[in-house]
């Protein structure tokens, strides 16, 4: 807390109007579960936690300042980004470097943080870089319940992302019966993503596309929710350097993901 704490003081000493103000910000803010930046509703942009500041031009009018927008396959720093289940922060760190600066990103995990410390030997460099390009970190955020969350529940998203969803290892259940598990993470996930999609956002889930993965069959989970297929691109490792594809819950070895695809869904339909 106590360098949350003198993280708040120091962006707090723009000027005398914002110490006047800090009692009421104070008041006003609000701090979920392991997120590790405080989100202030009265001084902050409502995504990217940033102090919002004009830029003066010569004729003294105001104007926003301009920015450069930066590409990593499909995803640019001018998109509102919500990352779920990042193993060890690989992809999520992929991507912040890629921009630059990471403010227009969330990312999240399912694991507490104590978990991915013991777990995955890359996890403290991924999230020091996701901490030192200001991306907002989330431990413990269950992918199925992100539209209900105190703070994520609150905003829209340009581009929501769950690398290989997975439901655990149930060697002991019959085929059918681990297809039911994971077909049903995928669906109450897209059933809670799309009630924090933009206007013409995108829910991106990356899958494998052969053998048990086939059956999960995402297209018809996503009917059912409302989401239309707009694309499905094959998925090449190399386009994100240094992102390590885990086998999950604890398991620090990479696993086989080809071939696999980014399905691409937007919102189709009315649902209710």
């Amino acid at each position: 807390m106590g360098i949350l704490q003198s993280v708040l003081q120091n962006l707090g000493n723009g000027t005398d109007a914002e110490e006047n103000n800090s009692a009421r910000d104070r008041n006003n803010a609000r701090y979920a579960g392991n997120c590790e930046y405080y989100y202030r509703y009265s001084d902050y942009d409502e995504f990217s936690y940033t102090k919002t500041r004009p830029v003066v031009s010569e004729n003294g009018g105001k104007k926003p300042p301009k920015l450069t927008v930066r590409w990593i396959k499909h995803y640019s720093s001018s998109h509102r980004i919500l990352l779920v289940g990042d193993g060890d922060f690989s992809f999520s760190a992929c991507l912040a470097v890629a921009f630059g600066s990471a403010s227009n990103m969330i990312a999240t995990s399912l694991d507490s943080q104590n978990f991915l410390m013991r777990n995955y030997r890359s996890a403290s460099s991924n999230l020091m870089e996701l901490k030192i390009r200001e991306c907002k970190v989330m431990h413990e955020i269950d992918a199925t319940e992100i539209a209900n969350h105190p703070i994520i529940g609150r905003m829209k998203f340009d581009r929501i992302v769950f690398n290989f969803p997975f439901a655990g290892f149930f060697k002991e259940l019959s085929r059918d019966a681990q297809l039911l598990r994971h077909r049903k993470l995928v669906s109450e996930f897209m059933k809670s993503a799309r009630e924090i999609i933009s206007e013409g956002g995108e829910i991106h889930i990356l899958h494998k596309t052969n053998g048990f993965h086939k059956e999960w069959k995402l297209e018809s989970l996503a009917l059912s929710h409302g989401l239309r297929l707009i694309d499905a691109v094959d998925f090449n490792g190399f386009d994100y350097p240094g992102y390590n594809t885990k086998c999950g819950f604890g398991g620090d070895n990479n696993f086989n993901c080809y071939p696999s695809k980014t399905y691409k869904f937007r919102l189709g339909y009315n649902w209710n």
